[in-house]
């Protein structure tokens, strides 16, 4: 009975003091996890005081939106018309200096839907 009690001892020994190396390497989780949650409290308290500034957000995000979805149907409307590339130079009116080349993407109406600039 001696003879197998311990090996048995030496391997339970064995183990504890791998299992106390391993909670070493973590014994700072469970703070940082507090901590995160304690931010995530004051956050949440600060942004329900200013409830009445997000109404003024609300707006600019809604125009945001808009202009992204213009953006959107533009995107569309070039790659489902054919459109003409033709070279353009941009031109000060009052000095007729050229200020830049490019091309402008225009539609079968005649509009411009596009221009890009060329260094």
């Amino acid at each position: 009975m001696r003879f197998f009690l311990i090996p048995f001892l030496v391997s339970l020994m064995a183990v504890l003091t791998a299992c106390n190396s391993e909670d070493d390497n973590y014994s700072g989780v469970g703070k940082l996890i507090a901590d995160r949650n304690k931010m995530r409290y004051q956050l949440a308290e600060e942004t329900g005081n200013n409830k009445g500034k997000t109404e003024a957000s609300n707006q600019s995000i809604d125009s945001v939106s808009k202009d992204a979805s213009e953006r959107l149907a533009r995107k569309k409307e070039l790659l489902t018309n054919g459109l003409d590339e033709k070279q353009i130079v941009i031109v000060d009116s009052s000095s007729g200096e050229p200020l830049g080349q490019g091309v402008a993407y225009v539609n079968q109406k005649g509009e411009i839907i596009k221009i890009k600039l060329s260094n």
